[in-house]
Parts: structure tokens; C-alpha cells; sequence
């Protein structure tokens, strides 16, 4: 497994068989499934309006979303008829510091031999992977539920 493909962005291409006036229709409607804000005529970011923890845990308030799990989007006209919409989510190298934990309580642990349990030094890897593939589920949710939206009507 490859740490560095588990935290970096993810970005995705749809070509539909609209033009960008009708899919600016589309988009405009009330939207169930996730949360979507235009930032320009082109420009537009999309979020889940309910994710596992990152709503209350990270309670980031990011500018027009709901949640912490958000991916920007941009369209940019193919043809009359066609439109292409680039999707790009955010990176998540800030995890990285969850590795750095361990090594600052050996630091401490050597400094002050406050006798740290060795297992103890294993908690932060297991919850940085159990988190990155949390986030990676939920960023994959998006992009479907996204895709699922524009296959409707």
C-alpha cells in the first residue's frame, strides 16, 4: 500500500451530453444527496452534507459546505452539446501528523523516562490508516453520489 496515493488529491473528469446552460439548470435544483455551492459562472464546490465524524471532530466550517469531505469542481464546454467537469478533492497530508506522535513520545519517554507501554506507540499508525481509509471511503461517496445525480433526469 502506497501512503502517498492514500493522502494526496484525487481528481476526476465527466463528460456529459449537455450543455452547460442545462447542466447549470440541473445544478441549480435542490440536491438531496450532497451539498453544492457555485463560486463562479464555471467554478462550483460540492460536499457531503453529513460525514462520519469530520462534521464535529474537525469542525473545519469550510466557506459554503457542510462537511470536511468537499471537492471542486470546474466546467468547461466540449462543444454545444457537450460539457466536461473536472473534480478534484483535497489532499490529506495533514494525517501525517498523526506518524509524529509516536516519535515525539519516544523523544519525551528517553527525555523524562516516564516509561511509555510499547504498544502504546502502535495506536497512532493503526488510527492514521484507519482514518485515511475512512476519508478515502467517504471522497469515493461523494464523487458517487455526484455521478449518480447527473446520471438522474
Amino acid at each position: 500500500m502506497n501512503i502517498s496515493s492514500l493522502l494526496k488529491s484525487h481528481k476526476e473528469e465527466i463528460i456529459l451530453n449537455l450543455s452547460i446552460e442545462d447542466l447549470k439548470e440541473k445544478l441549480n435544483k435542490d440536491i438531496e444527496p450532497f451539498h453544492f455551492r457555485w463560486e463562479s459562472e464555471t467554478r462550483f464546490i460540492i460536499s457531503l452534507k453529513f460525514s462520519f465524524g469530520s462534521s464535529l471532530t474537525f469542525d473545519t466550517h469550510y466557506h459554503n459546505t457542510k462537511s470536511d469531505i468537499i471537492a471542486k469542481g470546474n466546467l468547461t464546454k466540449l462543444s454545444s452539446l457537450k460539457t466536461k467537469i473536472s473534480l478534484e478533492t483535497k489532499s490529506r497530508y495533514w494525517l501525517i501528523f498523526l506518524l509524529f506522535l509516536p516519535i515525539l513520545m519516544l523523544i519525551i519517554d528517553l527525555w523524562l523516562q516516564i516509561g511509555i507501554f510499547i504498544p502504546a506507540y502502535f495506536i497512532f499508525p493503526v488510527v492514521f490508516l484507519i482514518l485515511t481509509k475512512v476519508i478515502q471511503h467517504e471522497y469515493k461517496r461523494l464523487i458517487i453520489n455526484f455521478k449518480t445525480y447527473l446520471d438522474q433526469n
